[in-house]
């Protein structure tokens, strides 16, 4: 065999090995969930609501000092995966040593989906912290072997510098619904700072269906829930019975406005005045924005928020199907996107709806005849969401009508 042959066949073998390297690092772990043994300091009757890989069933301690979970697999593991329906102050995540515990980390408490990489640990403790009576609760764990770790694990950053653009929706599945198309473009394929805020988290369910949406828009910073409840007030009724159901006007005012100040945002894009189908508290957010814009920037409003990050004038404030059509931004939503595998933004979108599970069923009566959620009907046929309309401009009118971003190049921060 000549040398060249040699050297031929010695490359052609590292190739082989480097390919069969590679395949094998891009093996997905195996998901261990079922296959492990859950026990709790209390109610352990319900171990398995937490690994049914069912987010409406849930399970949560009684309120004592430190509260537990522990978890055995009969496999090394690898990656750890908690959605907190209730998340304590404080908490720890320890391995068996012995008979004792040793603690690996102390908890994420910024997040209420976290991801943990184990180092092949078969006895793990969940344990909050801190010496006072709590309770912690989750709506699901799960657990995973060696390997590459599932793209829907979630894995949260915390909002860093300025945004460019903040979405304000109302409740859960309203992003997906009616701005969803809008943050998949600006944040995923365009990649500008997008923040996305919400204003009631309605229940611990739904608050881990907004995560799964986000997530599986491609937003991989974590949003803001505001808190307050999730009511349906008379369509009819004027705003004052809508902002009573919540805790009062100057609550929200203020919530919405230290977003504003937080955040730093160029563009603020929200929701339909008129509630898109007419739902009171989308109609109340919206209003509660619209006010926000004057008292963000003024000092004297909310000084606590002013204090914290200093007032802030937002230079554009766009509402869904706001105004004259001919004068609407207008995007096309059916365009392949780079960063999505050629699937278009409102295809994505109503995979991020799918997410909201419970709300599978729900949905408007038109004409007498009923018709479910979902992007197609609700935010393509009946409300469109490609359209939107600049409320107020600090940096001008736009003219060409295609790009929130329109008239901001140059525009002081």
């Amino acid at each position: 065999m000549t040398g060249r042959k040699i050297i031929l066949m010695t490359l052609l073998a590292a190739l082989l090995a480097a390919g069969f390297c590679l395949s094998a690092a891009a093996e997905e772990a195996e998901n261990l969930t079922e296959k492990c043994t859950v026990k709790m300091s209390s109610h352990s009757e319900r171990a398995k609501r937490i690994t049914d890989g069912d987010y409406r069933t849930n399970w949560e301690s009684a309120e004592t000092e430190n509260p537990w979970v522990t978890i055995t697999s009969p496999d090394p593991v690898y990656g750890l995966y908690l959605c907190f329906q209730k998340k304590p102050e404080s908490y720890e995540i320890q391995r068996a040593s012995g008979d004792d515990w040793v603690t690996v980390t102390a908890g994420d408490v910024r997040f209420h989906h976290v991801f943990y990489e184990m180092d092949g640990v078969k006895k793990i403790r969940i344990r909050a912290t801190g010496g006072e009576k709590t309770v912690m609760g989750f709506n699901e764990i799960f657990v995973f072997g060696a390997g590459d770790i599932p793209d829907w694990v979630q894995r949260w950053e915390e909002p860093e510098g300025k945004a460019d653009i903040l979405f304000v929706a109302t409740h859960p599945d309203d992003d997906a619904l009616f701005l969803g198309s809008a943050i998949i473009y600006y944040n995923t394929e365009l990649k500008k700072n997008v923040r996305v805020a919400f204003l009631t988290w309605s229940n611990t369910t739904r608050r881990s269906e907004a995560l799964n949406g986000l997530w599986t828009m491609g937003v991989r910073t974590y949003p803001d829930f505001g808190g307050f409840r999730d009511t349906f007030t008379n369509p009819t009724s004027d705003m004052k019975k809508a902002y009573k159901a919540v805790g009062g006007k100057d609550l929200v005012l203020e919530w919405i406005t230290g977003m504003f100040r937080r955040y730093r945002p160029d563009v603020v894009v929200t929701q339909d005045m008129n509630g898109e189908y007419g739902h009171p508290q989308h109609r109340m957010l919206v209003r509660a924005c619209t006010e926000c814009w004057d008292l963000a920037a003024d000092p004297e409003k909310y000084p606590e928020s002013a204090a914290a990050y200093g007032a802030w004038e937002v230079k554009k404030l766009y509402l869904h199907l706001y105004g004259d059509e001919a004068d609407q931004t207008d995007f096309d939503w059916e365009v392949p996107l780079q960063s999505m595998g050629g699937k278009t933004a409102n295809e994505v979108a109503e995979e991020a709806y799918a997410m909201h599970v419970t709300q599978r069923g729900q949905g408007k009566k038109f004409g007498g005849k009923f018709y479910p959620f979902s992007v197609e009907e609700y935010g393509i046929k009946r409300y469109p969401n490609n359209r939107f309309g600049l409320y107020a401009s600090r940096v001008g009118a736009d003219t060409e009508h295609n790009d929130f971003m329109e008239n901001l190049n140059g525009a002081d921060e």
